[in-house]
């Protein structure tokens, strides 16, 4: 299998885990040392954070799970190069605490070491986010 493939089914399990819900095959993804981020500026939205190490990962996951299902998940685009990835996708989100369902479109750029991503930095529409979140 080529390091292309490995990363290509690294992810496709990734997203799919997420789908799922399942926590714990979405944290044995990232290494001990990642990090995640969600791009953006405070300022604007609720929803920008770094979070350093697995154990900072796996409790944003499960809070991301416990208020976000994710249905209708489609990859629109995914470009690896090396160890990184880009990855636009779009899905339909329902947040559990109001009921509210929105769809929309995300990229990620993600990089891979040891079968495991240690860099995932997600970009989404921040605008969105507040207004779903109903931050003024």
């Amino acid at each position: 299998m080529t390091e292309r493939q490995a990363i290509e089914d690294l992810l496709e399990e990734l997203y799919a885990a997420r789908v799922r819900g399942d926590l714990d095959a979405v944290a044995k993804l990232f290494a001990a040392n990642a990090t995640f981020q969600v791009a953006g500026t405070d300022d604007a939205s609720p929803m920008p954070i770094l979070v350093k190490g697995n154990a900072g990962i796996r409790d944003l996951m499960q809070g991301m799970i416990a208020n976000f299902e994710v249905s209708d998940f489609t990859v629109l685009e995914m470009l690896i190069d090396g160890p990184s990835a880009a990855v636009r996708w779009q899905a339909t989100f329902h947040y559990t605490k109001t009921g509210r369902m929105f769809t929309t479109e995300l990229a990620d750029f993600i990089t891979v070491a040891n079968g495991k991503v240690v860099s995932f930095i997600e970009f989404l529409d921040t605008a969105l986010a507040a207004k779903v979140l109903a931050v003024k």
